[in-house]
């Protein structure tokens, strides 16, 4: 079935890189209303693209699929572009797919983006460098779309490393700043440590499987099953879960790698809407549910994942009560809402996961662009302390940032009310063999803290923005004033979406039959999580999540409603060091500088003290300099054009030639003792072309006759005592005859042979001294 349906899937992230492609290069000579209309009409291709593609073949798949009755292939559209790498057993294919899953990205990713897109065209109306910008932010959107669409981890990770470019070059696309440059470096660096991780965890999979695609690491359960070591407990799904769970948290934000996220907000807000909403920190929750077959192999995994999912959630939502930047709120809201995501996907309630990522992504983006709504009107001011009283001069944003709030923080019937009650219910039930009875339970106790806590920091930054009177300057009052329509405009579409969602995914009750469209849509590729629990469980545990998020509301609007109240200076005095210790993010920042950074900057500067400026600058850089100085100084010496000088060089270099040559050490030779008056003689001529070419001949009886010749001879003396035994040398290059006597002592049967039997005899003087002198030219060897 799968193979059944083709469509051109490759356009669709094709075409965001096309736009970024022509608004880079050559964006700077065209007019800002053309960059704009090539940005959005490329995002808005992608998006009509994505809706053909989910409506028209891959609904026909999965009619049919569901016709059979759940049997067979699960409805999938596959497209191989090109064989990417290929090595020995090793093939990777730059190749798509589209399936439920990935349909719920593609359309989230491409609608919200055009949407931010459109609103984006308002918002940086003013900024000198639009293609820049909207080059960007077409590139982010679609490395998005490849890591979605990619049928293999490999390909995963084109997308995965292209969003980590983009965030980087969008947070600190105000780069004039010191603080947005360093923002952006810091959300770079902190991404590339989570990515080492996922690359660990795909190398540990391709080295047990030898596949990398989703298909063949699904097809190889079995192996993922299996010890990594002999008999370890942990299978391998276990590591190679955590590994790529470490890149997850890099990308979406989990503890310890979360830092980067709040920093984030040093980027323009449409880029915080993009990179919160739609792409970036969804990878990591997309990834976990795409190898969802994996994960429920190993419980100590999804218990890994589940139990970071829970703290990140609570503890992020603790920050974001001191926080008084706007925009420094909800990215901690962010945070802590990925958590949530987390917890899904941890406890096996995949769908909770992604259906929750599917209703955030619409009212977090609609938070995000209604803060930039509110900073266009006060003049770019992010401090809630300044604002108040903005209900009545900003209409359209008020009442979109009102909707937003209630679906986030989990009231009905607005989006976040089903999602996050999904997840909740999801851990309520959650167990696994090896987990603690008690751990699912911890979980929805956490989550639903950290729920409490997201209603009351959400609309205590509601009222502190759009409620009482404004406390801003008299020159700020004076221009504030509702935005364009074309900021306006998407406000309105993401607020109705936040409304209506949440209907997709309708809570699983026994007695009544309700109809989740979402869950039905993705149960070929996630199954419906199996869990026996009653309706009114089902219906006690929504009422407890309604009830934690009208708390919330009540809380802040107690503290809040009319701007600070007293009271609320009383309690902030009352809890001082805890408030200070909340506002300062509990100095997570400042452990990581002390622990991490700093000493990474002390051995940077260490080395480039030591490394650069000793080992290259004065040793390589400098000495090379002084050895090619002194060098020219000689050879200028020499090369001065006069001839008799190049004469007498050639002679001397000749000299030398022959010198080096035809030099050889003296000729000596020792003795070793065979069997009864047997000794065994060896020549050592020395070494170099003359030495080599020379003929050796012996006198063992000192006749004057050639006993034996080569450079390895033996002779048998007639009894034993001392004998003279001379090796004549010959040298066939040089014509000449060395002559090398010495005296040896053979002791027959009783012992042993020469006194220095063994050990090479000392040259000219000393073996003369040792053996009665070496006969020949003067005094110790000559030749004739």
């Amino acid at each position: 079935m799968s193979e059944s349906a083709y469509f051109p899937l490759v356009f669709i992230p094709l075409l965001p890189l096309i736009g970024a492609a022509v608004n880079l290069l050559v964006g700077r000579k065209l007019s800002r209303e053309t960059v704009h209309l090539i940005a959005c009409a490329a995002i808005g291709a992608s998006c009509i693209l994505s809706i053909l593609a989910v409506f028209g073949p891959l609904w026909d798949l999965w009619s049919r699929w569901r016709e059979a009755g759940g049997h067979g292939a699960p409805p999938v559209i596959r497209q191989v572009v090109y064989t990417w790498i290929q090595s020995g057993d090793l093939k990777i294919d730059l190749a798509f797919a589209l399936d439920p899953l990935s349909t719920v990205m593609i359309l989230t990713v491409t609608f919200v983006g055009f949407l931010i897109h459109l609103y984006s065209t308002g918002y940086m109306s003013h900024d000198p460098r639009p293609a820049a910008y909207f080059g960007y932010l077409n590139l982010f959107s679609g490395a998005m779309l490849i890591l979605v669409l990619g049928d293999s981890l490999p390909v995963m990770f084109i997308g995965w490393e292209g969003v980590g470019l983009c965030s980087y070059l969008l947070i600190g696309f105000w780069f004039d700043k010191v603080k947005n440059a360093n923002a952006g470096r810091k959300a770079f660096v902190v991404n590339r440590i989570g990515d080492f991780g996922f690359l660990l965890g795909i190398f540990l999979l391709y080295f047990i499987t030898k596949r990398v695609d989703f298909q063949g690491l699904k097809d190889s359960v079995d192996l993922l099953a299996q010890p990594l070591f002999g008999d370890m407990v942990l299978p391998v799904a276990f590591f190679a879960g955590v590994l790529l769970f470490v890149g997850a948290a890099g990308k979406s934000a989990q503890i310890p790698l979360y830092v980067w996220l709040p920093d984030a907000m040093a980027g323009p807000t449409p880029v915080s809407a993009l990179i919160h909403a739609a792409t970036m920190v969804t990878a990591g929750v997309y990834m976990v549910a795409r190898l969802n077959f994996m994960y429920v192999l190993s419980p100590h995994a999804m218990m890994v994942v589940s139990g970071v999912g829970a703290a990140t959630a609570l503890f992020a939502a603790i920050i974001g009560f001191a926080q008084t930047d706007i925009k420094k709120v909800l990215a901690y809201s962010t945070v802590s809402q990925l958590g949530f995501m987390f917890v899904g996907v941890g406890t096996g309630a995949f769908v909770a996961g992604i259906f929750h990522l599917f209703t955030h992504a619409f009212f977090k983006a609609g938070l995000f662009l209604g803060a930039g709504s509110v900073m266009h009107a006060m003049g770019d001011r992010t401090e809630i302390m300044e604002m108040g009283g903005l209900r009545k001069k900003l209409p359209f944003t008020h009442a979109t940032f009102f909707i937003y709030c209630l679906a986030i923080a989990g009231i009905f019937p607005f989006a976040g009310f089903f999602s996050k009650d999904e997840v909740l219910l999801g851990a309520w039930v959650a167990h696994a063999d090896g987990w603690p009875a008690w751990y699912g339970k911890l979980l929805w106790g956490v989550l639903s803290l950290a729920a409490l806590g997201t209603a009351y920091y959400m609309w205590r930054l509601y009222f502190l923005v759009f409620g009482g009177e404004c406390r801003a300057d008299e020159e700020t009052k004076h221009h504030i004033h509702e935005s364009p329509s074309v900021m306006t405009g998407p406000l309105v579409i993401l607020a109705i979406g936040a409304m209506v969602l949440g209907f997709l995914g309708l809570p699983h009750l026994k007695g009544i039959h309700l109809t989740s469209v979402f869950t039905e849509w993705l149960a070929p590729v996630i199954p419906m999580a199996k869990h026996d629990v009653s309706d009114g469980t089902v219906f006690g545990l929504m009422g407890v999540a309604l009830v934690l998020g009208i708390t919330g509301i009540g809380i802040a609007a107690a503290l809040f409603r009319n701007g600070p109240s007293a009271k609320a200076r009383e309690l902030a005095a009352s809890l001082a060091p805890v408030r200070k210790l909340v506002a300062n993010k509990f100095y997570v920042d400042e452990l990581y500088d002390f622990i991490v950074v700093r000493p990474f900057k002390w051995a940077c500067m260490a080395a480039f003290r030591v490394v650069d400026r000793v080992v290259i600058d004065i040793l390589v850089v400098g000495g090379s300099a002084l050895v090619v100085d002194v060098s020219g100084r000689v050879v200028r010496w020499w090369q001065n054009g006069d001839v008799q000088r190049y004469l007498a060089a050639i002679v001397v270099g000749t000299a030398a030639i022959f010198y080096f040559t035809t030099w050889s050490s003296p000729p000596v030779f020792v003795s070793t003792r065979g069997a009864g008056n047997t000794l065994k003689f060896t020549a050592r001529v020395g070494s170099g072309p003359s030495a080599q070419a020379s003929e050796i001949s012996w006198d063992f009886n000192g006749d004057g006759a050639v006993d034996g010749t080569g450079r390895e001879a033996s002779w048998t003396f007639e009894q034993p005592g001392r004998h003279n035994v001379v090796m004549i040398v010959k040298d066939q290059i040089l014509r000449r005859t060395r002559r090398v006597e010495r005296e040896v002592i053979v002791q027959g049967d009783a012992g042993a042979s020469s006194s220095a039997s063994s050990v090479p005899v000392a040259p000219l003087g000393q073996a003369a001294q040792l053996a009665g002198g070496i006969a020949g030219a003067p005094g110790a060897g000559g030749s004739r």
